[in-house]
């Protein structure tokens, strides 16, 4: 009997001993499953969007002068390269036929004036008869048409004159605007006519900056309060003075233009880069991953005394081997160690040596 005692005892001791076995391979093999890791706040990994767009310097004018009237050139005041004042001479043309127009016209406006004092007189002649009953009615209607017709005739007279007037001051071409000549077309003794070019005239004093952004970085670039012009090292600020409202079919892209400051003097046609900070968080590649055929990053969710599960957050805007704009809270937790291992869903273990090390660092 107290052998059988003995037994029981040793037995239930055996069975206990199994129990607390197989639950420390159950814990060991729960604790082997957690994958280690480290985390990073957001805020520490990620830079503010940078963007730079190709860009160039444009003047507000820069016509082609061309000629209004026919004429023979006679004289050039200017070469490419000369800076010129507004209403300086450029070119003189031929003006002989223009001024004995206006000398025709003159003498013709004289005689029409000797014809309304004729037509006068003759009205205040015919005014009388035809209050005595002298002549008949017909007679005096002629003589008031007669010096209305001599009227009318001096004011087309005179409109002639201007006209020649207007032929002879285009015989001379005079700069429009202050600025430089950028080409000359003209040749002395050349016959020119109407709308032939004779000079291309720069407004250097009047640039402004021209570039052609995406829709998307339109919308953005409006928020933008620093905007910079980067060229030959150098930089200027700059402010949008308008966009246009036409999306290029070809490009996909908007003209925009943009305004330097005043005094700055840039050559035109030089070009650079529309640079300006965003602040939109942008993700280095290095915590990219893909999975599933989509790319992501590897958060760190629902921490419990440094336990919790990895959660796959999809980058829509992510390209391969690039940063990429991700919105999320600043202090949401990146796994930024070991996030190629983890799936999904599965159980993590922080390193909370490591985090306190890295919230640290990025506080510091």
């Amino acid at each position: 009997m107290y052998k059988n005692s003995l037994m029981k005892i040793l037995a239930s001791f055996i069975l206990v001993l199994t129990s607390l076995a197989f639950t420390g391979a159950v814990s060991f093999a729960k604790e082997k499953e957690l994958v280690l890791v480290k985390t990073s706040p957001l805020l520490s990994i990620t830079t503010s969007a940078k963007h730079s767009d190709p860009a160039t310097v444009v003047s507000l004018n820069h016509p082609t002068i061309s000629a209004e009237i026919t004429g023979r050139a006679l004289k050039t005041y200017v070469e490419i390269g000369d800076s010129v004042k507004k209403g300086q001479k450029l070119l003189t043309l031929d003006c002989r036929n223009y001024t004995l127009s206006k000398r025709q016209a003159i003498a013709s406006l004289q005689v029409a004036k000797t014809q309304l004092n004729l037509a006068k007189k003759q009205l205040i002649r015919n005014r009388r008869l035809i209050k005595n009953g002298t002549i008949p009615r017909e007679i005096f209607d002629k003589a008031e048409a007669a010096q209305q017709t001599a009227i009318a005739d001096i004011e087309l007279k005179k409109i002639i004159i201007e006209t020649a007037q207007l032929a002879i001051d285009r015989c001379k071409i005079r700069a429009p605007f202050s600025g430089q000549i950028t080409k000359r077309f003209v040749q002395k003794g050349q016959l020119v006519i109407a709308t032939t070019p004779l000079f291309q005239l720069m407004q250097n004093n009047k640039v402004e900056i021209k570039s052609n952004l995406s829709p998307v970085d339109i919308q953005k670039i409006t928020a933008i309060s620093k905007l910079e012009f980067v060229t030959n090292n150098q930089r200027y600020q700059i402010k949008v003075r308008s966009i246009l409202q036409e999306v290029d079919e070809l490009t996909r892209t908007q003209e925009i233009r943009l305004s330097i400051p005043k005094g700055t003097r840039l050559a035109t046609g030089l070009s650079g880069r529309v640079e300006w900070t965003s602040n939109q968080l942008m993700l280095p590649p290095d915590y990219i991953l893909r999975r599933n055929g989509q790319l992501g990053v590897m958060l760190a969710k629902d921490i419990i005394e440094g336990v919790g599960h990895a959660s796959f957050f999809v980058l829509n805007s992510a390209k391969e081997g690039q940063s990429a704009e991700i919105d999320l809270p600043i202090s949401t937790l990146v796994i930024s160690e070991n996030q190629y291992r983890v799936k999904d869903g599965q159980q993590i273990k922080i390193n909370i040596k490591a985090a306190k090390n890295t919230v640290k660092g990025s506080q510091e």
